[in-house]
């Protein structure tokens, strides 16, 4: 999922700036203009147009990767919710 690149989304939770490769892939992303709310679902199993969305996009793979190293909490990024990014992360613990 890949917020508007506005003033709010250019700045990290920890205060630093979203790098110019990082707004760049943001404004390729097939949910770029899009209702944010389709990709913060209540639950889970109410993210499949998110993830239908997300299937389509160039850029879905750079996505989620940019979730799993930010520890994004909310949201479908990159296809997928935050319980999947848990599990992928956590299969990357145990194989690593």
């Amino acid at each position: 999922m890949t917020p508007e690149p506005n003033k709010a989304s250019r700045t990290r939770r920890t205060g630093g700036t979203v790098s110019a490769h990082e707004l760049e892939w943001r404004m390729l992303g097939a949910c770029r203009g899009l209702d944010p709310t389709i990709f913060y679902p209540d639950r889970d199993d109410e993210a499949d147009v998110a993830k239908q969305v997300c299937a389509e996009c160039s850029v879905q793979q750079t996505c989620l990767d940019y979730a799993l190293t930010q520890r994004e909490k909310a949201g479908v990024w990159g296809g997928a919710t935050e319980r999947d990014r848990r599990r992928i992360l956590r299969q990357r613990r145990r194989t690593a």
